[in-house]
């Protein structure tokens, strides 16, 4: 099974890229390829569209997948 792993814009929290990839250190590899640092972009594993402190799910989000 492959693992996805979402990367948003902490000042939003707008869903902005999908990794999908063999495993966690994979995604997480590709994630700070990428730039995710924490402090504009972060990823989580668990997104929770929708829900309060959700990511906010967006149709044009671009996947990678490795």
């Amino acid at each position: 099974m492959k693992t996805k792993f979402y990367i948003y814009s902490t000042e939003n929290n707008r869903h902005l890229y999908t990794i999908i990839g063999a495993d966690n250190a994979a995604c997480e590899a590709k994630a700070e390829e990428m730039g995710v640092d924490g402090d504009s972009l972060a990823g989580t594993y668990s997104p929770a569209f929708g829900a309060s402190d959700g990511l906010v799910e967006n149709d044009d989000a671009e996947i990678f997948e490795i």
